[in-house]
């Protein structure tokens, strides 16, 4: 009786099993189709009212290249969304200057992350377009970063919470260094570097920023932050010199407002209007001039404006010259590309379609790279000779940062246009990997063996480098280092020692790179292209931008994703925070791919906000 109850209940539960293996398959596919099946029963893109507000709320950082959706990581987040292309949120700022539909601007920037002084440098100007056009910008937020307040701080009016707040601290630049840590540990850093100033390798050497970096850094830091305040002065119509002045009379203005932050700003003109949510609705309201059906003012979003807008100028400019964009976002890593870091491959596959592309008149290479491996700058570089022997002209428009490699696949361009913030030089080339020979000994291990050559085993994780491998290594850098200044040499029509007195290493905002040839305009993507077609001899042309189209499970289980309303992993901001901060460390140690370990990156160039 005992095994016959068993039985039963194995049978049961492998019953239950079936069930389940049959059933989870088909709800996914259930709602994969119910999902399609909507948006396919859709005649169109959803009509736009008469009268609304362009509502510009991005989530996550402003990108140049979107990478296609990690089908596990979409499943796993429910609340992944896309990151927003920069160029679309000008392009649709430009847009609806001139569509009458479009009354006004919304900037909601709670979500957003930065965006960068070169980003709003770009953005600034399409706003400066639409308010010339006589409508009015919009900011809101319960709280602004340092960052998108610059971008705030270009509207005509700026709402805040009267909880909330904002902080402006200036711009920083700290780093952890590890030679004693790696001491400790009797971890061995090889480096090995060709140009002084390749600051990249200094956290292993050093327990401070040597005197050569602090004024290396202070020069170009003090750039950027006298661009930025200069921005928001001039966006809020202040005195130059008066966020500096705040800054360094903010605890003094703080006590005289009762320690309201909120209070604070709004009596230094930082904030124009506090507000609560319901507030801020009521003031929307008559910005706009529109009412919906629920009493608020109707908004377009970014995405649903786009796509209107893609169908009634399609057929406009069907036939003309095309003008490929070609993005480059992130650090320069062999193979595909992935969410902050941009794959040769990937890279190379976008200048070949744009190359098979119809009508092809000239190409815009967009640079937002910090650089990374050598192999993959190079293999881009290659890529982009073969434009240049089809005789296409080729323009480089730089974005917040182009050093390093980013420099290098620049370099060769019939021109170079950079924003004045842009993070730019950085030429030279390092290499660098640990070696454990003295954690060994410590615990007593010993490593013992024989080679058929003197080079067999010379670079060995566990017994270091010998100096006939060091001295290989060493001459590898500067045999890269000294292809880096041949290219720039020759791409720029520049002597080598005229390449040397601003490379070594040296980091130049796109200013001072435009005062030492390394940069030929300064300007934003806009202009670059328009650069592009002067050289291509066209007057009317069109844009597009290459991209991966996403692949089919993809798409699939990004819309599993959105439509199941529970998730197998913890929800919460804590386990969100939690994740996100081992990302910068992942990300860093996974770009280390170069197969000769040679890069050429520029570790410090990340864009400021």
């Amino acid at each position: 009786m005992i095994l016959r109850f068993f039985k039963a209940i194995w049978r049961v539960l492998s019953g239950v099993s079936r069930v389940i293996s049959v059933l989870v398959p088909l709800i996914f596919v259930g709602v994969f189709i119910a999902a399609f099946s909507l948006s396919l029963g859709d005649s169109g893109p959803e009509a736009l009212p008469d009268k609304a507000a362009l509502l510009i709320a991005p989530a996550g950082a402003l990108v140049e290249d979107a990478p296609t959706v990690e089908p596990l990581a979409a499943l796993f987040n429910q609340a992944y969304q896309p990151p927003t292309v920069l160029q679309d949120v000008i392009t649709a700022i430009q847009w609806a200057a001139e569509d009458e539909r479009i009354s006004a601007v919304v900037l909601d920037l709670e979500n957003v992350s930065g965006p960068t002084t070169s980003q709003t440098l770009e953005i600034s100007a399409a706003i400066a377009e639409f308010k010339e056009a006589g409508k009015p910008v919009i900011a809101k937020a319960d709280f602004y970063s340092q960052a998108n307040y610059l971008l705030a701080a270009q509207a005509d009016q700026i709402l805040l919470h009267p909880e909330g707040g904002l902080f402006l601290e200036g711009f920083s630049v700290y780093r952890a260094y590890l030679r004693t840590f790696l001491d400790r540990l009797r971890v061995t850093m090889h480096i090995f570097r060709a140009g002084d100033n390749k600051s990249a390798v200094e956290p292993y050497l050093r327990d401070d920023m040597s005197e050569g970096e602090r004024e290396v850094i202070t020069r170009w830091l003090t750039g950027l932050w006298s661009a930025f305040t200069g921005l928001a002065e001039s966006g809020r119509g202040m005195a130059p010199g008066s966020m500096d002045a705040f800054i360094a009379t903010f605890p003094e203005q703080l006590d005289a407002a009762g320690n309201d932050l909120a209070e604070t700003l709004l009596a230094a003109g930082w904030i124009d209007v506090l507000a609560d949510h319901a507030e801020m609705d009521a003031a929307l309201l008559k910005w706009v001039g529109a009412e919906d059906e629920e009493g608020l003012a109707p908004m377009v979003s970014l995405e649903q404006y786009q796509e209107d807008m893609a169908m009634r100028r399609s057929a406009s400019e069907q036939g003309l010259p095309l003008i490929a964009i070609v993005p480059v976002e992130g650090t320069l890593v062999p193979g595909e590309s992935e969410e902050g870091m941009a794959g040769s491959d990937t890279i190379t596959h976008y200048i070949e379609t744009a190359l098979e592309a119809e009508a092809l008149a000239a190409m815009v290479l967009r640079v937002n790279s910090p650089g990374g491996s050598v192999f993959a700058s190079d293999q881009i570089r290659r890529s982009l000779v073969e434009v240049r022997e089809r005789g296409i002209p080729l323009v480089v428009s730089m974005g917040s940062v182009a050093a390093s490699g980013g420099y290098w696949i620049a370099a060769e361009a019939d021109e170079i246009w950079a924003l004045p913030t842009t993070i730019t030089g950085s030429i030279g080339a390092f290499s660098a990997f640990p070696t454990i020979e003295g954690v060994l000994d410590y615990i007593g291990v010993t490593v013992d063996g024989l080679g058929t050559t003197p080079l067999a085993g010379a670079a060995s994780f566990e017994r270091g480098l010998s100096p006939e491998m060091a001295s290989i290594v060493q001459a590898l850098s500067v045999g890269a280092y000294q292809d880096f200044v041949q290219l720039v040499a020759n791409g720029r029509g520049m002597s080598r020692d005229a390449v040397e007195q601003v490379a070594d290493g040296l980091v130049w905002t796109g200013q001072e790179a435009a005062m030492n040839g390394l940069v030929d305009e300064l300007g934003g993507l806009d202009q670059a292209v328009a650069a592009a077609a002067s050289l291509a001899g066209v007057e009317q042309w069109r844009t597009r931008r290459t991209s991966v189209p996403p692949s089919f499970e993809s798409l699939f289980i990004e819309e599993l994703s959105r439509s199941l309303t529970q998730s197998v992993l913890p929800k919460g901001s804590w386990f969100q925070a939690l994740a996100n901060s081992f990302t910068p460390v992942v990300k860093s140690v996974s770009s280390l791919r170069d197969p000769a370990h040679l890069y050429v990156q520029c570790l410090l160039c990340a864009p400021l906000p």
